[in-house]
C-alpha cells in the first residue's frame, strides 16, 4: 500500500514539474510596441515594468481589413490594417494608432 502512494506521489510531482518547465513565463521588464507604417518603425513606445499598467487593448480599426495574432511562444501581439492600442493605468489611459503595431519585451 505505501508502495502504491510512493508511486503515485512520484508521478505527480513528475507531471506538475514538467507542466512548470513548458508553462509560458511572463516576460520580466517591461515592454516594447513598435508603432510601423508601411512597414517601416517610425515609433517605438517603451512601458516599464513598474509602470503598473491595468489593462492593454490592441486592436485593428477596421475588422474588415485588417487582423491581430497572438504568439503563444514569444508573447508578441501583432495588428495590422490600421490598429489603435489602449494601455490603461487605473482611470487613465493612452491610445495610439497606427498601421500596424507589434509587442515585443524590452531589450536589455
Amino acid at each position: 500500500m505505501k508502495h502504491k502512494i510512493a508511486v503515485a506521489l512520484v508521478a505527480a510531482v513528475v507531471v506538475v514539474v514538467s507542466l512548470a518547465a513548458f508553462a509560458e513565463k511572463p516576460a520580466a521588464g517591461g515592454k516594447v510596441f513598435l508603432l510601423k507604417s508601411a512597414s517601416d518603425i517610425v515609433a517605438e513606445l517603451h512601458v516599464r515594468p513598474s509602470a503598473n499598467v491595468t489593462g492593454v487593448t490592441l486592436q485593428c480599426s477596421s475588422p474588415s481589413s485588417g487582423h491581430s495574432d497572438y504568439n503563444l511562444k514569444t508573447g508578441t501581439l501583432v495588428a495590422r490594417g490600421g490598429a489603435i492600442l489602449k494601455l490603461s493605468v487605473g482611470t487613465n489611459s493612452i491610445t495610439v494608432q497606427a498601421d500596424e503595431i507589434q509587442s515585443a519585451p524590452e531589450p536589455k
